[in-house]
């Protein structure tokens, strides 16, 4: 596991402002996600479809197949019993869970989600994607491409059966230089990924929360330029990088 780095001062004060208010709810806090634990959905065609107003959707547009991907859960998996989203490997398919935030962000904020991983297919040893990003073209949706991608995290097969390693791609880097955050988490456990971002000072940093201290990392950039506004979060498993994995209790918090 990666020594943590050290935390500016900035940064570490605002984690821990923006974790008490997505643990306590404070009045000060304001979520830019709606319906983060999938309870107000009744079915995978709600999940999939592009609403009016804010909410959930499968963006990626690969065909019907690829959307289909996209499955509202209400089974119990590793003992959640409550709903959750689904997203289903396929080695030819894109699919995308994404939400447009309630406002563009271009300072500090936190995003935090439980992940269970059922499977990454060894095609391409890479998948459950999280990104915060945008959209800067009409092609696939938000986060579809490197120039849309601030955060950019995901997982991969651990050299130790059923685990699974968390890693970072940052700056501009290649996936051979890919920077690995945890590893040897267990596959088909629920575990909860915390982000803490800082969009001026293009950095974050990621917890896995009761695993790991934060580390910071920078954040993705494209021809040497990263975003300076964050409007949309976006889960994804791809054809060249495929898993089975449920997401569930999306929280974000801001000052």
């Amino acid at each position: 596991m990666p020594t943590p780095r050290p935390l500016g001062p900035l940064l570490a004060a605002v984690l821990l402002i923006l974790t008490l208010a997505i643990t306590t709810g404070a009045a000060e806090a304001t979520d830019l996600v709606v319906n983060g634990d999938f309870e107000q959905l009744t079915k995978g065609d709600e999940l999939r479809r592009d609403n009016k107003g804010q909410d959930w959707y499968e963006s990626r547009k690969d065909g019907s197949q690829g959307r289909q991907l996209l499955k509202l859960s209400t089974k119990e998996i590793g003992g959640n019993t409550t709903k959750k989203a689904m997203i289903k490997a396929d080695p030819e398919l894109n699919t995308y869970l994404s939400q447009r935030l309630s406002a563009p962000q271009s300072g500090h904020f936190t995003v935090q989600y439980d992940i269970f991983i059922r499977e990454i297919r060894p095609e391409y040893d890479r998948s459950a994607f999280f990104f915060v990003g945008g959209i800067k073209d009409k092609k696939g949706g938000p986060n579809s491409t490197g120039k849309e991608r601030f955060v950019f995290l995901g997982f991969e097969n651990s050299e130790e059966e059923s685990k699974v390693n968390l890693f970072v791609r940052e700056g501009s880097s290649k996936w051979a230089e890919k920077t690995y955050l945890v590893m040897d988490l267990d596959v088909e456990t629920w575990y909860t990924v915390k982000v803490a971002i800082d969009v001026a000072n293009a950095v974050y940093e990621v917890t896995v929360d009761g695993v790991s201290e934060p580390y910071e990392v920078e954040a993705y950039y494209y021809k040497n330029k990263t975003l300076s506004e964050l409007t949309h979060i976006s889960f994804a498993s791809w054809n060249d990088g495929a898993g089975t994995f449920y997401i569930d209790n999306v929280k974000t918090a801001t000052p």
